[in-house]
């Protein structure tokens, strides 16, 4: 019989346990998903907000971002430039790098703030 196996096991003999212990559980998972869901969903309604409150922060982050493209596509040898430059602009589509940019913001605050004890 096995380590830390009673002799009621369900399990036929030879068979090993599917879950390695030193590996996360489902609550893990679960929390990891969890925080990445309420990020992205903060993110939108952000952006939301900043549209009709604010459009004149989406529309410098844009320009920003379309600079900061144009910039790396200059600095780019002569075939490759042009070529990132319109597959960041035109396929990635500017919008998804904004929300990107915005989740990406939002990890890093709640990461630099840890929960308080009692919190979690």
């Amino acid at each position: 019989m096995a380590k830390n196996e009673t002799a009621l096991s369900l399990r036929p003999p030879g068979v090993k346990r599917l879950r390695d212990r030193s590996r996360p559980g489902f609550g893990y998972h679960l929390k990891v998903h969890a925080f990445r869901t309420l990020t992205v969903v903060l993110a939108w309604v952000l952006i939301v907000a900043a549209f009709y409150q604010k459009p004149e922060l989406l529309t410098g982050a844009q320009r920003l971002m379309l600079r900061g493209i144009e910039a790396v596509g200059d600095a780019a040898p002569s075939p490759w430039g042009p070529r990132v430059e319109f597959v960041v602009r035109q396929i990635s589509g500017v919008i998804w790098l904004q929300i990107t940019m915005v989740v990406g913001a939002l990890r890093l605050v709640r990461k630099s703030h840890p929960p308080r004890e009692g919190l979690h």
